[in-house]
Order: structure tokens, then C-alpha cells, then sequence
């Protein structure tokens, strides 16, 4: 985590834009004053990195008409502008590179001169409550957003006029009707607060559960797996390894994922983007990424190793051999800080593995605020209790200190689950869920 006082620390904003582009997927900003394009949104267009961006809608005009103009001419599906009355959040998250969260609007004044101060958060230094709450926040806005439209721009470019000349008149404004008026946040009790949230996490963790139990269904049948599949695979430990092969063959354009792109383009059908893709992993001779170890070979492993038997005598070996064989594991491991899991910050280089092993030391020795180990925490969320109230138990690891596991987040709880269980739960990780987007499926994308 980094604190951003531009001049009075040297860390500006404009740093992070000069080194995000390679790792950004897409940015969401919601930052309540814009003027000037030059900051983040040429950015992302010349990167041609997708953007939503929601500004506040006022009767000051707080987005100025020139940068409305630019995603109005841009006329594409990746660039979404929309204006949210009470809004006034200064957050940008470059999502796969990290997160600003503080005072600085989109103003050439904020970036370089003025006084501001916020934190950037690295990918790796965001954790799932985190993440949830800003995705929470992004999700309010957009409830009660007004999307950029031609009516939009024309009420915001005559109420500029009106403002140089000193005449406005509010009534007038606010009775447009190309505007959605909200009257705002009501006040409400954290425990209300964290219900909503939990609930709003149930609803989408169930919808995505049920998309991907239809592809388990569709991805196990004989027409649709590749011959090199043992046949007693199970169909949802399948149904992530197609989604796996898909993401990384299909969606990638140079070390880049191109998701978002695909989502625009198979959202309106994604019956049939599935079946073409479907279709090209049944013809697939070989693995193309190791899919074949993984699904005869390691998913085997991992699902003995997590069964309620073996998991209540695992030793920290084994642990770690879980640990170095789930795929969001591996990938926090390549991204967190070596002192975040006891490594030396400078002077060595480390291997992935060798990463992998310190953050699986680090949560073998970890315990919650009630005491619990991991081993723990794993029987708790798998076996304690109906099966069908597992996204409970899941939602409690995640956001409840007496549960929560510090190095073990809603991707690798998510893709563990289905190792254990995949005839009921198909593995979902960060991963999982960027192919289902790519295929169309509006799903919320969690942090790794």
C-alpha cells in the first residue's frame, strides 16, 4: 500500500497510469468531477483498455461536456460513462494492477497541483472484503446511474450555457426526464449492512453455481470430451478445465485477457458461444495447458486430500501439496509481497514454488480471532453442516474473523470447494469466472 500526496511525497496518480497498461484487464472508476480526458480516459482508450466510469450527476454539470462528448463519439460497448446524483467517491481501480482510493477528482488541478491524499493498493494487498466493498459500491452506483445518452449530453451542454450566462434554473433541470433521480444512501446498522452484503454475495454465488452446473452437465457428455479425459472425471472438475482452456487459448491477446471484449460481443447469445466453444474443446487432440494432468492427475489428488477423512489427519506437507496444486494458490502466490509470507523483500528472486510454500506455511500457522486452524476452517466450510447451505459457510470464511483464514480468499475457498466436492460444486475461482464472462454470462469477476 502505497500513500498518494502527489508533489508532497512524489507519488502522483500519473505514476500509476505510466506503468498499469500491461497489467490492467479493464478499470472501474468512480470519481464524482471530471474535466479533462488527458488523465485516465485517453488512457484507456489508446490502450484500448475497457472502462466504466461514473461521475456525478448535478446540476453544476461535475463532468464537464467535453469528456461526455469523447465516450459519446467513441460509440462502443467497452467505454460506459454514466452519471450518479450523491455521488462524490474518488475511486479508480486498474483492475489486475490495484486500486486508488482517496480525494483527487479528474482534474488536471487534482493530479498535479492541489493538495490530495488517498492510497493505492496493489493487487496483491486487496483482500476480499475489500474487493467485495468496492464492487458493492460499484454496483450501487450503477443501480441508480443515467447512462451517457444524445438527450444526456444535450441537457448538460444547455446547462453549461446557462451557467456562463448566470441563468439557470434548477426546477427546469432536475424535471428532465433523461435523468434518474435518487435521493441517496439511507442510514442503516453494520449489522444491516453486512445481511445486505451477504445476501447480495448469496444471490450471485448461487446464479453463477447454477450457469456452471449446466456447463458441467453440457461438458460431460460424450459429444462434447475430448478423448484424452479419463471417464470417471467428474463433470464439474471438467467444467473447469474447459473454462480454463478457454480463457487462456481464446481470450488472450498477448499477456493480456480480453474478457470484457468477449463478453460484448456474446452477451446477447451466450448459448452460443458456449456451444462453439464446446465444440473446439471436444476436437482438441491434446491438452492444450496441462488440462489432461489436471483432470486425471491432480484433481484425484486433491479431492482425496480434502475428503473429511483425510482432512482431519492432514500433516503440513500435504498441505502444501494442496497448496502448490490449486490454481489461485499459485497465482496470489506470484503476486503477493515476499514479506506478506515471511520472504526477504530484496536480495533474492524467488521461484513460484518457492512462494507457494511460504504462503502455505504462512496459513498453516495462521489461526482466526475464535482460534480455528485452517484445517478447521476447511472441514467447517465442506462438511459442517447441509450441503446445500455450503455458500453460507463459504460467505462466513470470507467475512467473518472467526472463520477467516489470512492467504485464503473467495478464489482459492471457491476452486477448494470444488476440488473437494465437485459433483456438487464446480471449482470457481477469479479465473473461472472471466471465461464465464468472456462466454457471455454477466458474473461477478472476485479478486484472486
Amino acid at each position: 500500500m502505497e500513500l498518494m500526496l502527489g508533489a508532497i511525497n512524489g507519488n502522483y496518480l500519473r505514476n500509476i497510469t505510466e506503468n498499469a497498461a500491461q497489467d490492467t484487464e479493464e478499470v472501474l472508476a468512480a470519481v464524482a468531477y471530471a474535466t479533462d480526458n488527458s488523465l485516465l480516459f485517453d488512457w484507456c482508450f489508446n490502450h484500448d483498455i475497457p472502462l466504466k466510469f461514473y461521475g456525478r450527476l448535478d446540476a453544476q454539470v461535475a463532468v464537464d461536456t467535453n469528456v461526455l462528448l469523447k465516450f459519446l463519439n467513441r460509440k462502443s460497448a467497452k467505454f460506459i460513462c454514466k452519471l450518479v446524483e450523491k455521488h462524490h467517491a474518488k475511486v479508480i481501480w486498474w483492475r489486475g494492477y490495484g486500486l486508488y482510493v482517496g480525494s483527487a477528482n479528474l482534474t488536471d488541478s487534482a493530479w498535479n497541483r492541489n493538495v490530495e491524499a488517498g492510497f493505492f493498493f496493489r493487487e496483491s494487498d486487496i483482500d476480499d472484503k475489500l474487493a467485495n466493498d468496492i464492487l458493492l459500491m460499484f454496483s450501487v452506483l450503477n443501480e441508480n446511474s443515467t447512462p451517457l445518452t444524445q438527450e444526456l449530453y444535450d441537457l448538460m451542454k444547455k446547462r453549461q450555457s446557462e451557467l456562463a450566462r448566470n441563468q439557470p434554473d434548477d426546477k427546469d433541470f432536475w424535471a428532465n426526464s433523461s435523468i434518474k433521480k435518487w435521493s441517496g444512501l439511507s442510514t442503516t446498522s453494520p449489522r444491516k449492512a453486512r445481511d445486505a452484503n451477504r445476501d447480495r454475495f448469496l444471490e450471485e454465488w448461487y446464479g453463477t453455481l447454477q450457469i456452471l452446473r449446466n456447463i458441467s452437465g453440457q461438458v460431460s457428455q460424450k459429444e462434447n470430451k475430448p478423448s484424452w479425459i479419463s471417464e470417471d472425471a467428474p463433470s464439474g472438475a471438467q467444467a473447469d478445465q474447459f473454462l480454463h482452456a478457454f480463457y487462456y487459448q481464446k481470450t488472450f491477446d498477448g499477456r493480456k485477457a480480453r474478457y470484457v471484449d468477449f463478453y460484448e460481443q456474446n452477451k446477447f447469445n451466450p448459448d452460443k458461444a458456449q456451444n462453439d466453444a464446446l465444440k473446439w474443446w471436444a476436437g482438441l487432440k491434446t491438452a492444450p495447458q496441462g488440462e489432461d494432468v489436471m483432470l486425471n492427475t491432480t484433481s484425484p489428488f486433491l479431492r482425496d486430500a480434502l475428503s473429511q477423512q483425510r482432512l482431519e489427519k492432514m500433516g503440513k506437507d500435504e498441505f502444501e501439496k494442496v497448496c502448490l496444486s490449486v490454481h489461485s494458490i499459485w497465482d496470489y502466490a506470484r503476486r503477493v509481497r515476499n514479506t506478506s509470507v515471511g520472504l526477504q523483500s530484496a536480495g533474492k528472486a524467488y521461484t513460484i514454488p518457492e512462494k507457494v510454500k511460504a504462503l502455505s506455511n504462512t496459513i498453516w500457522n495462521f489461526r482466526t480471532e475464535s482460534g480455528l486452524n485452517v484445517k478447521e476452517v476447511l472441514s467447517f466450510i465442506f462438511y459442517g453442516g447441509d450441503m446445500n447451505k455450503l455458500p453460507d459457510r463459504l460467505w462466513l470464511a470470507i467475512d467473518d474473523p472467526r472463520y477467516k483464514i489470512e492467504g485464503l480468499g473467495i478464489s482459492a475457498l471457491g476452486e477448494m470447494v470444488g476440488w473437494a466436492l465437485p459433483d456438487h460444486y464446480p471449482p470457481r475461482n477469479g479465473r473461472t469466472s472471466k471465461a464465464l464472462k468472456a462466454l457471455g454470462h454477466d458474473v461477478t469477476i472476485h479478486v484472486e
